[in-house]
């Protein structure tokens, strides 16, 4: 699938003209979109997003946060399985990393780390 890139939301340029995006940066990105929406956000979509409030407070932990992002990207259609979601949670700090791995709907694996909400890196 080819889509428009976004850079923080906003439609990302490239010499004047709408950059266009495409396999693993384009499901990169919807998985970006889908993580760092809140379930039930979307009025139309309302099973798509991350239930957020699971990954705050004192009863979130690895296991918590790796279910909660498998049932996110459950529904996602572009990924066809996910291989792993390593969860590694800095008590201390109060923050936690996400290591995503997982095979497209045509076939690539895709890797990608997403950062306590300040979202995701291939």
């Amino acid at each position: 699938m080819r889509t428009w890139a976004l850079h923080d939301g906003d439609l990302q340029l490239s010499d004047g003209q709408i950059a266009w995006i495409d396999g693993r940066e384009e499901l990169a990105q919807a998985v970006r979109i889908r993580l760092g929406t809140r379930l039930g956000e979307y009025f139309f979509a309302p099973d798509m997003g991350l239930d957020q409030e699971r990954m705050v407070g004192k009863q979130a932990d690895e296991d918590t946060i790796r279910e909660a992002i498998m049932r996110s990207l459950m529904d996602e259609p572009r990924i066809q399985s996910v291989e792993d979601v390593e969860v590694t949670l800095d008590k201390h700090s109060r923050t936690a990393q996400v290591r995503l791995v997982m095979t497209s709907s045509e076939g690539e694996e895709v890797e990608l780390i997403y950062a306590d909400g300040s979202g995701i890196e291939a």
